[in-house]
């Protein structure tokens, strides 16, 4: 799929297909998730992928209907390098952005496979450390669903141009 077309289909959905993903596919999203830039390549992410039945835990985490998707990704921030290295507190915030860069990278790459995802952001996350062990120097930010979706889900309204953006200096 051309870039431009997947940025144009991508959209979120809720419901999936049963079809589970290989394990191919799934290193297929996770290769394209660590393709993103990141400052000053100290690449600052970590993925968890949640398969099988360990996916109903999820129920305690944030939405039962996040159990239904094949794989889930638990995309944290691994931020200790970078924090380091920025002692004056840009390296949080840098953590962050790398790992929204390589979310966005995953998906548009399930995009590419005809696969869609919803991000979360509203989640328990001591239950989402607790039920899934996740280390403290790992600091969850968004979970991801991903898998085919259950029906087509139509492109939703977005706001015209005008409304978000705002030029300063010369325009061309």
């Amino acid at each position: 799929m051309e870039l431009n077309s997947a940025i144009l289909a991508r959209h979120s959905t809720r419901a999936f297909s049963d079809r589970k993903l290989t394990r191919d596919e799934i290193t297929e999203l996770l290769t394209a998730a660590t393709k993103a830039p990141s400052a000053v390549n100290m690449q600052s992410w970590h993925f968890y992928v949640v398969t099988g039945d360990e996916r109903a835990k999820f129920k305690n985490v944030c939405a039962e209907w996040v159990s239904t998707a094949p794989v889930v990704f638990i995309i944290c921030t691994d931020s200790a390098g970078i924090e380091s290295r920025f002692s004056d507190g840009r390296g949080r915030k840098f953590a962050v952005q790398d790992t929204s860069y390589a979310t966005e990278n995953l998906l548009l790459k399930a995009t590419d496979m005809g696969l869609c995802g919803c991000i979360i952001g509203a989640y328990d996350q001591d239950a989402c450390v607790r039920e899934f062990s996740i280390p403290e120097r790992h600091h969850v930010v968004a979970l991801l669903p991903v898998g085919e979706p259950a029906a087509p889900v139509p492109p939703r309204e977005r706001k015209p141009l005008d409304e978000v953006v705002t030029y300063i200096g010369d325009t061309l």
